[in-house]
């Protein structure tokens, strides 16, 4: 559904379990505030500003621990290459 403007438009999904009048109340709103709803990673600015650096702090004392890898779907490796990009070029995610 299109939530921005004819020349900028801006897409959200919207689930089908929903009723009629509770659709069209969930895209009245999204329309009047459409700027506090990114749609992309590179709309999402400020994050790291507001909120700082996240880290995930490490207990020194304890011993870590392997779990098996899993494989992805092959017809999704594309698109998860894909999805890491963008949020490291949007500065959500580094490489370390």
């Amino acid at each position: 559904m299109n939530i921005g403007l004819e020349k900028e438009p801006k897409f959200a999904i919207i689930g089908y379990y929903w009723d009629e009048e509770t659709i069209s109340k969930v895209t009245e709103l999204l329309h009047e505030y459409q700027e506090l709803f990114p749609t992309t990673f590179s709309e999402m600015k400020g994050i790291i500003g507001d909120l700082g650096v996240m880290k995930i702090p490490l207990k020194l004392d304890v011993k870590p621990f392997k779990q098996r890898p899993y494989m992805l779907n092959p017809k999704y490796n594309e698109n998860v290459k894909v999805e890491f990009d963008k949020m490291i070029a949007a500065r959500i995610i580094e490489l370390v």
